[in-house]
């Protein structure tokens, strides 16, 4: 089954082969400005995003220190995947663009220390990491690497 979405003009049309590999909530101080509050994301490879349409990229550093790009519709603004230097090759797509297809259950919490006082953490969360949550701790909770051969 392959997901499919689009921006909110639909100039940019996007399908996904695969069951995101992880499901997520970042509440850095970044997020919480650019999303309006934490973000929260569904992860996938890079090269599993097929995308028509015109993208805008912005890039800026994130808590890490290293580069994020995050990727929206150069029209409607519509934000549609974030890439971090972080993680190559991985991209994070937010979970209410696919809110139709995918129920969003996200398993980590990355900046908990940033998280908002009002907000509860989901039940289904396994891990919150005070940071960034390094590769090799978020790693150990990947989802779905058998649809990828992996």
């Amino acid at each position: 089954m392959a997901y499919q979405a689009k921006c909110f003009c639909g100039n940019i049309h996007v399908k996904i082969p695969y069951d995101p590999m992880m499901h997520f909530r970042c509440h850095c101080t970044d997020c919480q400005v650019l999303w309006g509050g934490s973000f929260s994301g569904l992860a996938f490879t890079e090269d599993e995003l097929e995308i028509k349409g015109d993208i805008t990229t912005h890039t800026y550093y994130g808590g890490s220190g290293l580069s994020l790009h995050l990727n929206f519709c150069s029209h409607c603004s519509t934000k549609i995947y974030s890439k971090p230097d972080i993680l190559d090759g991985m991209v994070y797509v937010p979970a209410g663009l696919l809110h139709d297809q995918i129920n969003f259950m996200p398993k980590v919490e990355i900046w908990a220390k940033s998280k908002p006082k009002w907000m509860v953490a989901a039940e289904s969360i396994l891990q919150a990491y005070e940071e960034n949550g390094t590769i090799e701790r978020i790693t150990s909770i990947l989802e779905n690497l058998d649809q990828r051969g992996l």
